[in-house]
C-alpha cells in the first residue's frame, strides 16, 4: 500500500510544480477554510436544499401545462443536486466532531467527487437559463405561434438533452484521480486520499486544455445568450408599453366625463407598474447570474492561462482559495431562486400559500407570472 501524500505524487508529475505556494500562513489559512467550509457554503448549501425543495413542490403543485414550468423545475432539480453536494462536501466539518479520521478520509473523498458535481451541475443551470431566456424572447417576439413550438413535451425533451450534454462533457474529469487508502502517521491509522492516475499523466495536457477551454465556453456561451435575449425583452416590453400609453392618450383625449378620465389614469400607472415590475425581475435574473457566472469565467481563464493554478500543483492552496469563491456564488444562486419567484410571481406566492395554508395578504398584487410575462404584447 502507497504511504506517498498528495504533495511527494505532485513533484514527480511535471517539472514545473516542485513544491506548493503558501498563499497565506498554515493557522490563517486553516481558521478561512473552516469559516469557509462549515458556516458559509454549508449553511447556504442547507438553504437550497429547503428552498429549491420548495420550488419544485410548487411547479409540481401548478403542473406542467406551460414549459416555463418545465425548464425550472428541471432548473431546480439541478441546484438541489448542487446545494446536497454542497452539503455533502462540508459535512466533514460535523464528522469531524465525532471521527476526525473519517472526517479527514471524507475530506479528500469529498474534493474531487463533490466539488465536481458543484461545478459542472452550475455549468448545466447557466445552460438551463439561457434556454428560459431564449423561450422568454421567443414569448415577446412571436407569442402567437410559441405555445405550439415550445410545447411542455418538446421542452422536457430540451431539458433532458442539454442536461445530459452539458454534464456529459465534463464526465470525463470524474475519471481523472485515484482514491487510495494510506497510513497516516499523523492520525496513526489508515486514511484516504486522492492522487493522479495513469490516465490523468498521460493525457494530462490534452484533458485540460479540453477541460479549460469547455468551462469557459459553456458559461460564456450562456451568458451572452441570457444578456442578449434579456435587452431584447427588455426592449419589446418598454415598446408594449409606449404602444398601449398611446392608445390610452388617444382615448382619453376625447370627451369624457372626469371619472372615465381618472380610470385611464389608474390604467396607465397600472401598466407602468406592472412593466417594470417585470424588468425589475429581469433585472435581478441578470445580476445574479454575472455574479456566479463572471468570476467562474475569469477563474477559468486563470486555469488556462496559469498551469500551475490548479489541484495538487505550486498554486494548490490559491486556487482552493479562489475556489471558496466561486463555491460560496455557486450555492448562493442555486439558493435564491425560491425568493425571486416568491417576491415577483405572484402565481408561485399564491400556490405556495395555499400549500402550507398560509392566509393570503388582502392587499392586492401584481399579477406577475414566470408563465405569462410574455403574454401581455
Amino acid at each position: 500500500m502507497s504511504t506517498e501524500n498528495p504533495a511527494a505524487i505532485a513533484l514527480k508529475t511535471r517539472t514545473t510544480t516542485p513544491f506548493f505556494i503558501e498563499f497565506m500562513d498554515e493557522h490563517k489559512r486553516k481558521i478561512a477554510e473552516i469559516v469557509m467550509d462549515y458556516v458559509v457554503i454549508f449553511s447556504i448549501s442547507i438553504l437550497g436544499v429547503v428552498t429549491n425543495s420548495l420550488v419544485i413542490l410548487v411547479y409540481s403543485k401548478q403542473g406542467f401545462r406551460e414549459s416555463v414550468a418545465v425548464s425550472m423545475t428541471t432548473i431546480s432539480i439541478w441546484d438541489l443536486i448542487k446545494c446536497i453536494a454542497g452539503v455533502l462536501n462540508n459535512f466533514s466539518g460535523i464528522l469531524s466532531i465525532f471521527d476526525p479520521i473519517a472526517s479527514h478520509s471524507w475530506l479528500n473523498i469529498s474534493t474531487v467527487v463533490f466539488n465536481y458535481i458543484i461545478c459542472f451541475s452550475s455549468y448545466v443551470t447557466s445552460v438551463m437559463a439561457a434556454y428560459v431566456a431564449v423561450e422568454r424572447c421567443l414569448c415577446v417576439t412571436i407569442p402567437l405561434k410559441v405555445k405550439w413550438l415550445l410545447t411542455p413535451r418538446i421542452t422536457l425533451i430540451a431539458c433532458l438533452t442539454m442536461s445530459a450534454v452539458v454534464f456529459g462533457a465534463f464526465a470525463v474529469m470524474f475519471g481523472i484521480y485515484d482514491i487510495v487508502w494510506v497510513w497516516s502517521d499523523t492520525f496513526n491509522a489508515t486514511v484516504a486520499t486522492y492522487r493522479k492516475n495513469k490516465f490523468y499523466i498521460q493525457n494530462d495536457a490534452p484533458l485540460f486544455a479540453y477541460y479549460n477551454i469547455s468551462g469557459i465556453i459553456w458559461p460564456l456561451g450562456a451568458f451572452v445568450v441570457i444578456l442578449v435575449a434579456t435587452i431584447i425583452i427588455i426592449v419589446k416590453l418598454r415598446q408594449g408599453s409606449k404602444f398601449r400609453l398611446g392608445q390610452s392618450g388617444t382615448t382619453s383625449s376625447q370627451p369624457e366625463g372626469s371619472s372615465s378620465q381618472d380610470q385611464q389614469k389608474q390604467q396607465q400607472q397600472h401598466l407602468l407598474r406592472r412593466d417594470r415590475q417585470v424588468v425589475k425581475m429581469l433585472l435581478v435574473i441578470i445580476i445574479i447570474y454575472i455574479a456566479c457566472l463572471a468570476p467562474r469565467i475569469a477563474h477559468y481563464l486563470a486555469k488556462y492561462i496559469v498551469y500551475d493554478f490548479y489541484f495538487l500543483r505550486r498554486h494548490h492552496h490559491l486556487f482552493e482559495f479562489v475556489n471558496y469563491g466561486i463555491m460560496v456564488a455557486d450555492s448562493t444562486n442555486g439558493a435564491v431562486n425560491f425568493f425571486v419567484f416568491y417576491s415577483m410571481s405572484s402565481s408561485f406566492r399564491s400556490t405556495f400559500r395555499a400549500m402550507f395554508c398560509i392566509s393570503q395578504s388582502p392587499k392586492p398584487s401584481l399579477n406577475i407570472s414566470m408563465t405569462t410575462i410574455a403574454t401581455r404584447d
